[in-house]
């Protein structure tokens, strides 16, 4: 059997052409995070800065009539609307689907599902109990609570740090 003898000069535009995608390819970065905001790195420090000032006060107060839940509806109400605000300004961030998340579980640690419940895992939820809906949590319950808080925002921070390192490395 004869073999048919192909030129080589027939396959080198085709070899130029893959070589010239993997070239433009590797020049092109892939992103799949969006950049670093530092509209949401302050906001996020904002909200841990508040819920420990809080956290702190009600544990000194634990046990009386100040660490009432009516007493301290006033901080549910603003950390709601800080949330609020840093959730839209992250939702409107292209490929942000990550602190998106981080966001949520954020709200759901302090606020919960929207609705004082006693049978929630939340700040709020702990506040909401009846046993503890007249003198507050006790200082025990209000530190694991604190702990969770500042795990999940501290993953959010980080995340946001890591895109602004990422973002510097790239210059």
């Amino acid at each position: 059997m004869r073999r048919k003898i192909v030129p080589k000069s027939r396959y080198m535009p085709f070899l130029g052409c893959v070589l010239l995608a993997f070239v433009l390819a590797g020049c092109g970065g892939i992103r799949i995070i969006s950049d670093y905001d530092e509209t949401t790195d302050k906001s996020l420090t904002a909200i841990q800065e508040q819920t420990d000032a809080f956290i702190s006060a009600l544990v000194k107060s634990s046990g009386t009539e100040d660490a009432a839940f009516e007493k301290n509806k006033a901080f549910y109400d603003r950390i709601d609307q800080q949330l609020r605000q840093l959730e839209f300004r992250v939702n409107s961030i292209p490929r942000n689907e990550q602190t998106i998340a981080l966001v949520k579980k954020i709200r759901t640690v302090i606020l919960g599902e929207g609705k004082c419940s006693g049978e929630g895992t939340s700040l709020r939820d702990l506040h909401c109990m009846s046993q503890n809906e007249s003198k507050g949590p006790s200082a025990t319950s209000l530190e694991i609570c604190r702990r969770n808080i500042n795990q999940t925002i501290s993953a959010a921070l980080s995340l946001e740090l890591a895109k602004k390192q990422g973002l510097e490395k790239n210059k």
